[in-house]
């Protein structure tokens, strides 16, 4: 085993319960989502949200959401202005990448305290009119849904990655049986799991407010940052920082914010919507498949969601010299690129390029957390890994809590963690493929 180094800790984590297409989550945008779990995270660290001098956040379903959505997670969950952020997209890794960058500049020693994480709302993708801005000359115009077209459309071989999942699933010869059969374990865990109430370290509830489209209902409005202008840019001493905003441009959080306070009306979500505690092989099996002659079904490939995730994350001497709990450490991250359809090969090929680098083997890993973009995919990864379908995922995967396509990846690093802690410690590796043929891995630890 070779000597791993990173100063990259887990302060906390946090993230909402996922919604299904039009579902309890569906008025809310994926900024507010964000800003749901990362207010969430914040309190777990129990740090100084002045503290936090940068922020990474995935999405993939952009269109409309307007500029820089990360910086608009920022703003919402009350960070100061010099607090800086970027938006990740990286199809499904999209969070998990975001949490491995995280990881690079506190180990660059380029951030002390970073805040990272994922979101998404399906829900609210919108539709485009392409040709519209120079007008149609003649017949019909054509509306996209930007939903497929940006995030489940392949752009090389062109079709959704529900027909190639179906065309490399029936290459593989992957039965129609054995993807149902996982996807009712996937359903067993997760409901198990939100009933022995081991999802409470990593989920918050989202009281969605009634009367208020848009808005989420809190108990008080979160602690806003100070403004910090970091030493290393001249620390506030040039006339450079010397500088008020005009009247007209002066922030007002409470009027802008997406929260309310008081006695409003909500709808209260705290578990993973799309779990089914009726979920039965027997209606499995009656599901026709999305593709002729495929067996990929609803049943087993997870559905359109909505839903966030976020991690605080920090230099461990920094969280050791400010009395913070490390609750783990990100140790590594890998990626591979492969064959655009191929994406079920490629999270088993990121986790085996990142246990190599390591001189690792699969019985060191102590907690498997392997993405469900479909049954297929995480059958795949654990047969090329050479670990056994029990071993992963043990609480349920996305074909049952969902997949909001930029959040996910943060989720299972979440889950991951989550895990790693109740079991007293150990190794864990996340591994999720993304759309263009590409896996990304995360090696933790806890303890």
């Amino acid at each position: 085993m070779s000597s791993m180094s990173s100063n990259a800790v887990v302060l906390s984590t946090a993230r909402t319960p996922f919604g299904k297409l039009g579902g309890a989550l569906s008025s809310l945008d994926a900024t507010t989502l964000g800003a749901v779990a990362l207010i969430g995270a914040l309190r777990r660290a129990g740090i100084d949200p002045s503290e936090i001098e940068h922020l990474i956040f995935g999405e993939v379903l952009q269109a409309g959401v307007g500029q820089n959505p990360a910086r608009q997670v920022l703003f919402k969950t009350g960070l100061a202005k010099t607090t800086t952020a970027e938006t990740v997209n990286k199809v499904c890794a999209s969070g998990l990448l975001s949490v491995a960058n995280a990881m690079r500049l506190i180990n660059a020693g380029a951030n002390s305290v970073v805040a990272a994480g994922g979101m998404e709302s399906m829900s609210n993708a919108p539709y485009l009119l392409k040709d519209a801005r120079f007008g149609y000359r003649f017949g019909d115009g054509k509306v996209i849904d930007a939903m497929v077209n940006d995030g489940l459309w392949d752009a090389y071989f062109p079709m959704t990655m529900s027909t190639q999942g179906s065309i490399v699933a029936n290459e593989f010869g992957m039965s129609r049986e054995e993807q149902d059969a996982f996807a009712y374990e996937s359903h067993r865990r997760a409901y198990t799991t939100h009933e022995a109430g081991n999802f409470a370290d990593e989920i918050v509830a989202v009281k969605v407010a009634t009367k208020a489209r848009g808005k989420v209902v809190l108990d008080q409005l979160p602690q806003l940052a100070k403004v910090r202008v970091p030493a290393m840019a001249g620390g506030g001493a040039s006339n450079v920082w010397d500088h008020t905003p005009s009247e007209q441009f002066t922030f007002d959080y409470a009027k802008w914010a997406p929260f309310i306070t008081g006695d409003a009306p909500f709808t209260l979500v705290d578990r993973d919507e799309p779990v089914r505690i009726d979920a039965s092989l027997e209606a499995m099996a009656k599901l026709k498949p999305l593709e002729a002659g495929g067996t990929i079904t609803a049943a087993n490939a997870p559905g359109v969601n909505d839903g966030a995730a976020a991690l605080v994350m920090a230099d461990a001497q920094y969280a050791k010299e400010h009395g913070y709990e490390a609750i783990a450490t990100v140790l590594d991250h890998t990626t591979v690129g492969w064959d655009l359809p191929y994406i079920c090969m490629t999270p088993a090929m990121a986790a085996q390029k990142l246990l190599d680098k390591h001189g690792l083997s699969t019985n060191d890993i102590h907690v498997w957390e392997i993405n469900e973009a479909f049954s297929a995919v995480a059958i795949t990864s654990a047969r090329n890994l050479g670990i056994g379908e029990e071993n992963i995922n043990k609480y349920g995967g996305a074909v049952a809590m969902g997949h909001p396509i930029g959040a996910s990846g943060a989720r299972i690093v979440g889950t991951l963690i989550n895990q790693l802690r109740k079991r007293g410690g150990g190794y864990g590796v996340a591994s999720i493929c993304s759309g263009g043929g590409q896996g990304d891995a995360l090696l933790v630890k806890v303890g």
